[in-house]
């Protein structure tokens, strides 16, 4: 027999149609490409005002991202007790460890804290680039084992966006906005708390980005590791100045403003001090777009790629993409990949 799963359009729920003796689930998670903007803004509420560090991922929801299967163990005696030091949880691969975690937190969250489970994640997303290898293995992982869950209960499971980031900041302390749909609004997200900040009515333009990547990778520095940027009163202030651009961007839905929103962010991302990770010949690239009129260049903050932007009804589109092609070869980059977002 096949198990049948469905998600109920909308609200965040799997359903199931029956339990199975060892209850299975298979699920997956797209990834992103950098930050169009990413910094430190000045958030009212309640009368009070903080600072809030978050960012706007440009989301890739029709890429290959990771996929997770996992499968629930329970015991003859009907309850698992975890040995100390250990999740209960078995995956591969075992260096795979923020899954692990986030699948014992999913578990934990369910209910279900004497229950065993083994996960398997496969993905197509290179470490350290900044494309959110650990975030979309994460996020696959607390969905599949809400799809066990609802196997083994036979009944619906709740699993809401703003649940997944709760359990994917709780696993890896820093996350991506990939458990949010990006086809249909835009949000800025607080990556270190998993909190939605602001909610944009309406996706980011589309744009048509060449990706590529600037090195090697960032030799196993993980993102939760890195230093948190420290920003002036003034770039605070620029920060807001480039939101309320970037909300006019998807009013408008226009490439230009876009592009100008993820140059300034990058350009901030590259000149911070204490940024172990800037581009090499981020000057070099900045004339590239300059020479080729691309609208912007968008970064990862926290990886290896780079994207120049361009407007996809351009007339001479095919053109300014050779150009661009060749002047990235030129630097000793290997183009990575070509994609248009959010669609």
């Amino acid at each position: 027999m096949t198990e049948m799963l469905t998600r109920a359009p909308g609200d965040g729920t799997i359903a199931s149609s029956y339990s199975l003796a060892k209850p299975y689930g298979v699920a997956t998670c797209h990834p992103h490409f950098g930050e169009l903007l990413q910094g430190a803004f000045a958030v009212e509420k309640g009368g009070h005002h903080r600072t809030v560090r978050a960012l706007v991922s440009v989301h890739m929801p029709h890429a290959n991202g990771s996929q997770a299967h996992a499968i629930l163990e329970p015991s003859r005696m009907g309850k698992f007790v975890p040995q100390v030091g250990r999740t209960g949880v078995q995956v591969k691969p075992n260096h795979f460890y923020k899954c692990e975690l986030a699948a014992r937190l999913a578990l934990d969250a369910f209910g279900m804290r004497n229950m065993a489970a083994k996960l398997e994640v496969r993905t197509m997303v290179p470490e350290g680039a900044g494309m959110g290898s650990s975030t979309s293995g994460v996020v696959a992982s607390i969905r599949a084992i809400a799809r066990s869950v609802a196997a083994y209960r036979g009944s619906r499971v709740l699993l809401a966006p703003h649940l997944q980031a709760k359990l994917a900041v709780a696993a890896e302390h820093a996350c991506d906005s990939l458990m949010f749909d990006c086809t249909s609004s835009t949000i800025l997200f607080a990556h270190r708390m998993g909190k939605v900040v602001q909610v944009f009515n309406g996706p980011l333009p589309q744009m048509y980005i060449l990706g590529f990547d600037t090195g090697a990778a960032n030799s196993g520095i993980g993102t939760d590791r890195l230093p948190r940027a420290r920003y002036s009163r003034d770039q605070i202030a620029a920060f807001g100045c480039a939101l309320a651009v970037l909300e006019r961007a998807i009013s408008e839905q226009s490439v230009a403003l876009a592009g100008r929103v993820a140059t300034f962010s990058a350009i901030q991302s590259e000149s911070a001090l204490q940024n172990p990770l800037k581009k090499p010949k981020f000057d070099e690239l900045l004339r590239i777009k300059e020479d080729i009129g691309s609208a912007g260049i968008v970064v990862a903050h926290s990886g290896t790629v780079a994207g120049l932007i361009f407007d996809p009804n351009l007339p001479d589109l095919r053109s300014r993409m050779d150009e661009a092609k060749a002047a990235i070869g030129r630097l000793g980059f290997d183009i990575r990949c070509t994609f248009s977002t959010p669609y």
